[in-house]
């Protein structure tokens, strides 16, 4: 566990249900030891897997310490509210959120949709003036982090299509500290884990990115109830947003452009979720566009409203709603800023070492997948195929006990293998008393024709075991819910004596059981070796004791029992 990461692993907490890496739109994560951890270097921050972890092991590093020390060194310190904070703090007006924030230390708090204002602006008069020819003629939002790190890593021919525009938090910052002064500091809040590696990349531009979870676990930990406090913590600084206040939701920017008032040669198009971003990028031809196209591109389905912040993307639809029916109430004017907004959008293109088909080959038979036929594609292990996951192995991402039924062939290999060489009879059987496995000394047990069925089918798997044991009855009470765990007792069968032990594997559903025929001669020895011995062991003591008594009777008798014990195993072993 690494705290300096911003998503970490708490692996104590981590139980190989690979439900990151199935999860994942890139695969950024590494089975060690059993346990997951994000790769860093293929990693979007898009914060899903802390979404999905049903273990709670995915944590995001925490900048509630930071903030307050920020807080306490700087003189103004400003919070930048996300638009989509309606959603989160939806039982809390904003004058009571607004003093809630004050109450903490907080200089003031504004929108970042005032941010979203301004770069919508600066977008409209791009496209006014744009020529729409070339790479021109495909034009990508910038407000989504995890979309432009996502270009930058897996996509990065689409690089020169991202709007060179600060995002509407970094755009909120700058025009926050030409107001308030430079040297006042930046705290933005919203429901994004991957804005907070964007704050740190921003050069101090802003500074520090906290979740909307941790700014209530915040005010929760200092005391401060939003609902208790009167509403005169003042209002947004400089006032309510405008049309930025739709962004958190699809399509969102695109209204706001719309609203603003665009050229009509643009067509506006917008996508969700990065595996459906994905889908709809590939075998996008950029030259044989027909019309300008402007691309809203949004890493979490729905938009912001489903950040990772918000710990489920259940009640999506009332979010959604909510958003609308706060940005309803937004001012029609907008801020105007002449700060000069472009920013270089740089590349870090992940390349992957090429990988040969027979190192593919090499790891899939690793895992007993020696045809196509073998390669089962279910998905257990987290990757869509099996060869994905042969990949991941020889990438040293993947382990083979990852496979299920891998391990489960492995399991019944070694299952198989203690059955055969079990010098006791042995046999399990399911609810039905119908037998899963048996060794072929339990078949030898029963006689030829159990034997010879056994040469037949091996392990008699389905067979009846009424048909086989005539105290089959055991059996179905060590089965029942209220039965005992074991059952140890001598059976008369015939003329002979069969010392069973029945015992539950699964309550009400699997049973096993151990048998030996004790008539067997060297059975018979074997249980008077054991009898003398157990003699020996249960009295030795109470001999001892009074032995000051007996004299040499103790040695006597000690002598007398080991003897037998010795005569017996010879003859055993003669």
């Amino acid at each position: 566990m690494t705290f300096q990461r911003l998503i970490y692993t708490v692996t104590s907490d981590c139980f190989d249900c690979y439900k990151c890496i199935r999860e994942c739109p890139v695969k950024a994560i590494r089975i060690s030891g059993g346990r997951a951890e994000v790769v860093e270097e293929l990693c979007l921050y898009c914060g899903h897997c802390v979404e999905v972890c049903p273990s709670g092991a995915k944590r995001v590093r925490s900048g509630v310490d930071r903030a307050k020390t920020i807080l306490s060194l700087r003189s103004k310190v400003v919070l930048s509210l996300a638009p989509s904070f309606p959603a989160f703090f939806r039982d809390t007006s904003p004058q009571e959120l607004i003093a809630a924030c004050r109450k903490l230390g907080f200089h003031a708090v504004s929108e970042t949709a005032v941010g979203a204002d301004i770069v919508s602006e600066k977008i409209r008069e791009m496209l006014s003036g744009h020529e729409g020819q070339g790479e021109g003629r495909l034009l990508i939002s910038s407000a989504c982090p995890v979309i432009v790190e996502y270009i930058s890593r897996y996509r990065p021919d689409l690089l020169p299509c991202v709007i060179p525009v600060g995002s509407p938090m970094r755009a909120h910052a700058e025009y926050l500290k030409s107001v308030f002064g430079h040297e006042t500091a930046v705290v933005f809040a919203g429901p994004c884990i991957a804005k907070k590696r964007e704050a740190e990349q921003s050069g101090g531009v802003v500074d520090l990115a906290l979740t909307f979870s941790e700014l209530a676990a915040w005010m929760e930990e200092a005391g401060v109830y939003p609902s208790d406090l009167r509403t005169d913590g003042g209002d947004f600084y400089p006032s309510r947003s405008s049309y930025g206040a739709l962004y958190p939701i699809q399509g969102g920017a695109i209204r706001t452009l719309e609203r603003m008032g665009t050229p009509g040669s643009w067509v506006f198009e917008s996508f969700s979720g990065i595996t459906q971003i994905a889908r709809a990028l590939d075998g996008l031809d950029i030259d044989s566009l027909d019309v300008p196209l402007f691309l809203e591109l949004l890493a979490c389905e729905g938009g912001c409203i489903n950040g990772p912040a918000f710990g489920s993307r259940r009640g999506s639809l009332d979010r959604h709603l909510k958003v609308l029916s706060y940005a309803e109430g937004a001012s029609r004017e907008w801020v105007r800023c002449a700060l000069p907004l472009e920013v270089e959008v740089h590349g870090d293109p992940y390349r992957e070492t090429p990988i040969s088909d027979e190192e593919i080959r090499e790891a899939l038979r690793s895992v007993g997948k020696y045809s196509p036929e073998d390669e089962l594609n279910c998905s257990g292990c987290g990757y869509d195929t099996c060869r994905a996951f042969a990949e991941a192995i020889v990438r040293g991402r993947a382990e083979r006990t990852m496979c299920v039924s891998y391990m489960r062939k492995l399991a019944q290999k070694k299952a198989n293998a203690l059955l055969k060489t079990m010098p006791s009879a042995a046999v399990v059987v399911d609810q039905d008393l119908k037998v899963v496995e048996c060794n072929s000394n339990f078949a030898r047990l029963w006689g030829a024709e159990i034997e010879g069925m056994y040469g037949v089918r091996p392990g008699l798997e389905g067979a009846d075991l009424r048909k086989i044991v005539p105290f089959w009855k055991v059996f179905q009470l060590v089965l029942d819910d209220q039965g005992p765990e074991l059952v140890e007792e001598d059976f008369r069968v015939g003329k002979r004596i069969i010392h069973g032990s029945i015992f539950v594997i699964e309550r009400g559903a699997v049973a096993g059981g151990l048998f030996q025929d004790i008539t067997v001669p060297w059975i018979q020895r074997d249980r008077i070796v054991q009898q003398a011995r157990k003699v020996m062991k249960d009295h030795l003591r109470t001999v001892q004791k009074v032995a000051y008594l007996l004299g040499e009777n103790a040695a006597e008798m000690e002598a007398t029992l080991s003897s037998i014990v010795e005569s017996f195993e010879g003859e055993h072993h003669g």
